[in-house]
Order: structure tokens, then C-alpha cells, then sequence
């Protein structure tokens, strides 16, 4: 299983990646001297500058170790780019999401030390990373290293773009993050009367399935309001990039939440929706709105094309990382191509099959790049008489929580 994060953003990320003209493997001196800068700073005997591309990651220096190009997964640099702040790990045989990396485990070099800043273009987007390594642990570095750090990393990207990076100040907003702030605006007035008036109708409904019916709809505004604090606090519209809001999430509340929403409408007309015994006691360390928005689009889908018995199981594959399945007892269309399922206003594969019952299509695509962002695997597997989308994370949030 693929267990490292990849930004919201990927595409982008990777286009904004293969524009800059400097970024190209060939070496100069002056990245080097930055490099040296670095290790001496963080009186560690490595240091380099990484880009993290597609499915490698390879360096425009290394000084103090020799490295060639390297799989993605066994990069730190990886999970340095998910933010715009220093990545500092004191010692990375005690973090959950290291303790069994190649380089960290027994048997490797066993690198214990990381600190590194992630290096942002002008347009905002996260390549790499100037970072030092050492082989044993140390305490955190002061915040004026911290700063000094930083400058160091604007250096090498001015150097590969040839310029003074633009640095946008995040007390101004123009263009379209000041748009995503006005319609969070527009949308917390109605969203607050519809969530005032839904909890009087709970009051006064007498019968139990209006009951029910006004409990699911009260819980769905609440769902939104909550989805649309964190894309205004947690996004970027200027570089379409998603940060995780994590915390430590009861896993089996969260999916009886999701189980509890009553099933939209003459789709759901026959079916039912069961939740099995939950097998992960433990809290999770996640984004809780992502995985429920994730895990609600994958209940739609299911409502909307599946089988009349829907099951949601919670428990731990032959790995011990957390899944959670959505299965209905459905087969899918001969026309569905499984591949296709994962791209954007595709429903199924066949052109003349793309429509918008049940949404635009952006259900499946949405939930494996929430799922990806959080480093976990999403996949659909088809059966003769059952169906089954999968969200599976890696087990270090399972240990971090």
C-alpha cells in the first residue's frame, strides 16, 4: 500500500514543477554552497535540495552523502511539501510515520534527524524541499534557525527562478481567495436560518419517520456549515491546494454519523443502509469533515447506483491500516470502466453514459484525492453480485492518535 500524502493539488503542482527553466538536474555551485550553509546551520552532516516529482524524487544538490533519484515513498520531502511550514522531526524512529521507513528501520541508514523547509515557487506551489539530515537525534532548533532556514530556501528559489519570489501576504486578500470569503459569507446566512428552522420543525413533528426525516436534514446542514468553514480556513484558491485540519477522530462515531443521514429521496425507495459492529476502537488522526465528506460521497454513490443492501464495515486489512467499505450487493453495468470511474464528470466510461443522476460524476474522483492527501489507497472492486468501494489509511494514523 501507497502511504504517502499527495497534495490536493497534484496536477497543478507537477505543471507549475516542469515550467520553471532552472529546475533541471544539472548541478551549479552555488546550490552546493547553500546546501553547505544548511548542514552547518543545523550542525547535521547532510543536507540537500530535493524535488519531488511524479513518482521520484531527485536532488538539485546533495552535499555530505551521495544520493541518486529515489522512489517517492522513501522520500521525507514528500510529506515536507503538504505545507508551507518547516518540517522538523527531533528524532524519526519515534514518529509514527517513519518508525518503519527504509531509511529510519534497521537495516537502512537509520536516519533519525529531519529538518527541512518546503521551497515555494512564485505561484505558490510546493516542489521540494531544503532540508538537513543527521543520524542521530537532536533537540528542536530555535526559531531564529528556524528563520534563518527559511531565507536560505527563498535563496535557492530565487536562484532557480532567476528573480525575488513574489511572497503573498496572507493578510491581503484579492482575487479569488477574497471570493471564497464572500461566499462563505453569503452561504453561513441561509445555512444558519435553514439549520434554526429545521430544529424547530424537530420539535414539533410527531410522526417518527418526519422525525427522522428532519434529523437527517438538521444533521446535513450541520455537515455543511462545518465542510464550508473548513474550505474557507483551510484551502487555497490561488493554487487549488487542500490542507488536512487534523485531529484525533472517534472513527466509529464519525461512520454512524454518515449512516444515520437519511437516504435522499425515490432513489432510496427499497434500500437499506447497515452499519456493521465497528472493529477499530481507537481514535483516528485525520480530517474528520474530509473522510465524512469522502465516505458520504461513497454512501450517495452506492444509494444512487447500487444494490437495494448497503453495508458499512470499519476494521483493519491483513496490514493493519484502517479501511472503511461501502458494499452493496449490486453489480456494476457492462458498460462501467473501473478506470474511469476515478476521473472527473465521468459516470462509468461509455460517453453517452455521462449525465447527472445522482451528481456530475465527481463523487469517486473527489473521494480518492481526499483520501490521497490524507496518504491513504481508494479503489472499487467488482464482483458478480457485490460491489465494494474501499478508503484504506495507513496504519501510522491508527498509532499516531
Amino acid at each position: 500500500m501507497r502511504e504517502y500524502p499527495i497534495p490536493f493539488n497534484e496536477e497543478q503542482r507537477l505543471r507549475a514543477i516542469h515550467a520553471v527553466p532552472g529546475l533541471t538536474e544539472e548541478n551549479e555551485t552555488l546550490f552546493d554552497t547553500i546546501c553547505d550553509a544548511t548542514r552547518k546551520l543545523l550542525d547535521c552532516p547532510v543536507a540537500h535540495i530535493s524535488v519531488v516529482e511524479d513518482t521520484t524524487q531527485w536532488y538539485k544538490s546533495v552535499v555530505g552523502i551521495e544520493l541518486g533519484r529515489m522512489p517517492r515513498e522513501n522520500s521525507f520531502c514528500t510529506y515536507a511539501i503538504m505545507a508551507d511550514e518547516p518540517m522538523v522531526i527531533p528524532d524519526l524512529s519515534a514518529d509514527p510515520r517513519f518508525k518503519r521507513h527504509p531509511m529510519v528501520a534497521e537495516g537502512g541508514p537509520q536516519a533519525r534527524f529531519y529538518a527541512g523547509v518546503p521551497l515555494v515557487l512564485s505561484s505558490g506551489h510546493r516542489f521540494g524541499s531544503l532540508c538537513a539530515l543527521d543520524f542521530n537525534p537532536h533537540e528542536p532548533p530555535s526559531e531564529a534557525t528556524i528563520a534563518i532556514l527559511r531565507n536560505l530556501g527563498d535563496a535557492v528559489v530565487a536562484a532557480l527562478e532567476r528573480k525575488v519570489p513574489e511572497r503573498r501576504d496572507p493578510e491581503e486578500e484579492t482575487g479569488p481567495s477574497a471570493f471564497i470569503t464572500l461566499i462563505g459569507h453569503e452561504l453561513r446566512t441561509p445555512l444558519t436560518v435553514m439549520f434554526g428552522s429545521l430544529r424547530l420543525l424537530e420539535g414539533r413533528v410527531t410522526d417518527a419517520v418526519d422525525a427522522k426525516l428532519a434529523l437527517g436534514a438538521r444533521r446535513s446542514v450541520e455537515h455543511l456549515s462545518e465542510l464550508i468553514e473548513t474550505i474557507i480556513s483551510f484551502s487555497d484558491a490561488t493554487t487549488g491546494e487542500l490542507r488536512l485540519n487534523e485531529r484525533h477522530v472517534d472513527l466509529g462515531e464519525l461512520v454512524a454519523e454518515v449512516a444515520d443521514l437519511h437516504l435522499p429521496g425515490a432513489d432510496a425507495a427499497g434500500k437499506s443502509l447497515v452499519l456493521d459492529p465497528v472493529a477499530v476502537k481507537t481514535p483516528l488522526f485525520v480530517d474528520a469533515e474530509q473522510v465524512r465528506l469522502a465516505l458520504t460521497a461513497l454512501v450517495l454513490n452506492a444509494v444512487f447506483h447500487g444494490g437495494a443492501g448497503i453495508h458499512i464495515n470499519v476494521g483493519l486489512d491483513d496490514e493493519g491500516n484502517p479501511e472503511i467499505r461501502v458494499i452493496d450487493d449490486g453489480r456494476l453495468s457492462d458498460h462501467v470502466e473501473l478506470a474511469e470511474l476515478y476521473k472527473p464528470f465521468v459516470v462509468g466510461g461509455d460517453l453517452n453514459q455521462r449525465g447527472t443522476r445522482g451528481g456530475l460524476g465527481l463523487g469517486l474522483p473527489l473521494t480518492r484525492k481526499l483520501v490521497e492527501l490524507h496518504g491513504g489507497n481508494f479503489e472499487v472492486e467488482a464482483e458478480e453480485n457485490r460491489t465494494s468501494a474501499i478508503i484504506r489509511l495507513p496504519r501510522w494514523r491508527l498509532e499516531a492518535a
